[in-house]
């Protein structure tokens, strides 16, 4: 009998509570600081972070003076922002509520992947300003057959690789809508956690693609990680990698 096709939808909330597991490190930061220095943020420009999650990355933005709002389709994901002092607003990348060209920087941090890529850029350029930047952090390529997660739920890699648009495919998309290419840079982050706090953030969602396997999938690589890692308190290491793609608003023309 074939493998049943996984479903394509996820629960946002439901990612929301397994962010509880994810909290923000200095990494997230860092790319962050990345993307707000390429595009050389400052007082009175705007900061617009589509699918910001939680929000902190748009903190970032907003340490350099400008307006950042993040804009996410989960109201829980909002609802943090506006907690921690954000400006958010619960709406669709692929239709920001947000006019044309006022944005220094329009800013993906793993969320080009949760909706249509081409529109969520077409948006995303019709937003930006002369001179703006659209920036796009994703995952690596080839990161995905190879990561931790697939390791222990080998049909990670081969979901991600059909969710996540190639880096290429997102460059061209930029190509097409204008953008003149911008930097494009990988950078690996290395993760240390415990094993049971890995566990528990498995099974709390924390990252999406798990709401796609198969349950049986899911118990199976759980019990054989914990054989591998019987200590709760044990150390493990895991690494990220992120690849960026960017493409800059050309100025208007004098």
């Amino acid at each position: 009998m074939a493998d049943e096709a996984p479903p394509t939808g996820i629960d946002l909330e439901l990612l929301a509570a397994g962010y509880d597991h994810r909290a923000a490190k200095e990494a997230d930061r860092e790319r962050a600081r990345i993307a707000a220095g390429h595009a050389r943020l400052g007082r009175g420009d705007l900061a617009v972070d589509v699918g910001g999650g939680r929000g902190a990355h748009a903190a970032v933005f907003a340490t350099t003076g400008a307006t950042a709002v993040v804009v996410d389709r989960s109201p829980a994901m909002a609802g943090h922002s506006a907690a921690a002092g954000v400006l958010a607003v619960v709406a669709d990348g692929e239709r920001l509520p947000l006019s044309d060209g006022i944005a220094g920087l329009v800013y993906f941090h793993l969320a080009i992947h949760h909706g249509d890529p081409g529109r969520m850029l077409a948006e995303a350029a019709r937003v930006a300003r002369p001179g703006g930047l659209v920036w796009v952090w994703t995952l690596d390529h080839p990161h995905h057959r190879a990561s931790f997660l697939a390791r222990w739920f080998p049909s990670v890699g081969r979901i991600d690789e059909g969710r996540f648009p190639h880096p290429e495919e997102l460059e061209r998309l930029m190509g097409e809508l204008g953008l003149v290419a911008g930097p494009d840079l990988v950078t690996t982050e290395r993760v240390v956690r415990t094993a049971a706090s890995w566990e528990a953030a498995v099974r709390s969602g924390f990252v999406s693609t798990l709401q796609l396997i198969p349950s049986a999938e899911l118990e199976s690589g759980l019990v054989e990680f914990h054989h591998a890692h019987p200590d709760p308190s044990q150390e493990i290491s895991y690494a990220l990698t992120y690849r960026s793609v960017a493409g800059i608003m050309p100025s208007l023309v004098s």
